[in-house]
């Protein structure tokens, strides 16, 4: 076999990839990005103090805490439950192997959205990087899915306070 006959993709990254669990994932990735793109695109949440384009997704929940409705379904309501049960770990490095650290526990008088946006974040580092994959012995591989699941909802309640940033969202995608 020559170089030009070798597959694109690996085939254990192909069989991921193609796992009908894996339609969630792809979804919370292009929503998540493009989530991130509308706030780097809004001066209001561009992040100043370095050269690079980063969102300010703190800002952002800061300036909309206030009307992020709690109670707005019932959906949203069992995601931030599910979050304060059950927050996500971040994955770290401890003595020298792969670790997690506690759980991202809500701290009062911390805005509700910083905390649930951090979170959001810390399940599509945690995915992105692949401290998430069902693939591999865990505690609880559905929790993944609902994490993930969670964090769609939360994304979409937040998106809708922000007229300018849902606008920007769609902006160049031919639907």
């Amino acid at each position: 076999m020559t170089q030009h006959d070798l597959p694109i993709v690996p085939e254990a990254i192909r069989q991921i990839a193609e796992r009908t669990d894996r339609n969630l994932s792809w979804q919370f990735f292009v929503f998540f990005s493009r989530f991130e793109y509308a706030l780097k695109r809004d001066p209001r949440y561009l992040m100043g103090g370095t050269g690079d384009a980063k969102p300010n997704w703190d800002l952002f929940a800061s300036n909309n805490n206030e009307r992020f409705d709690l109670a707005a379904s019932a959906r949203l309501a069992e995601a931030v439950d599910y979050f304060k049960a059950s927050a996500p770990c971040k994955q770290i490095r401890d003595s020298g192997q792969l670790g997690w650290s506690k759980p991202l526990m809500h701290k009062a008088p911390e805005p509700v959205l910083i905390w649930l946006l951090l979170c959001v974040r810390t399940v599509r580092n945690n995915l992105f990087h692949g401290g998430k994959f069902p693939m591999f012995a865990v505690s609880d591989p559905s929790r993944d899915r609902a994490l993930i699941e969670h964090s769609l909802v939360i994304l979409s309640h937040a998106l809708r306070l922000d007229a300018q940033v849902e606008k920007t969202l769609s902006d160049g995608l031919y639907l």
